[in-house]
C-alpha cells in the first residue's frame, strides 16, 4: 500500500493486515550536483515502490524523508507497526531514536550504476527477500 489518496480509501479495511512500514530515507550531502541528487532520490523511491509492489498487502510505503546529513536527527518511527524498514543509500549513517531498535531492518542500497535496469532488478530482488527473512525470523521465534 502506498501513501496516496487512492490507496488510503481502503485503509480501514486493510489496516489489520499491514504490519510493516517501509520508510525511504534520503540524506542530502554536498558533493553531488542537483541532477545527481534528483537521480539518487528517484532511484531510492523506485526501489521502495518496487519492494512495496512485490510485498503488497502487508507493507505501507511512506513518502521519502529528506534530511541534511549534517543535521540528521535520530530517526523516529511510526507507531502501530510491528516492523519498520529503513531504506537508504550505502554509506549513510542512520541513527535510530532510543528504544526503537526492535523490529527494525535497515537496508542499504548501492549507488553504483543507477541507470542500469539489471542492477535495479537485482537490488529489488535482494532487498525484498531481506524483508521476507525478517518476517520469517519473527514467525519462527
Amino acid at each position: 500500500m502506498q501513501w496516496n489518496m487512492n490507496e488510503f480509501e481502503n485503509w480501514e479495511e486493510l489496516r489489520t493486515y499491514v504490519d510493516t512500514a517501509l520508510l525511504p530515507l534520503y540524506l542530502y550531502r554536498s558533493g553531488f550536483s542537483v541532477d545527481e541528487h534528483v537521480l539518487r532520490m528517484n532511484y531510492l523511491l523506485n526501489v521502495a515502490a518496487a519492494i512495496e509492489q512485490k510485498l503488497k498487502g502487508r507493507i505501507l510505503l511512506f513518502p521519502i524523508s529528506y534530511q541534511f546529513v549534517d543535521e540528521q536527527p535520530a530517526q523516529k518511527l511510526p507507531e502501530s507497526f510491528c516492523f519498520h524498514i529503513l531504506l537508504h543509500f550505502r554509506g549513510d549513517r542512520i541513527r535510530l531514536a532510543e528504544g526503537m531498535e526492535n523490529g527494525v531492518l535497515i537496508l542499504p542500497v548501492g549507488d553504483e550504476d543507477l541507470d542500469s535496469a539489471i542492477r535495479f532488478e537485482v537490488t529489488v530482488d535482494v532487498l525484498y527477500k531481506e524483508v521476507i527473512r525478517l518476517w520469517q525470523q519473527k514467525r519462527d521465534q
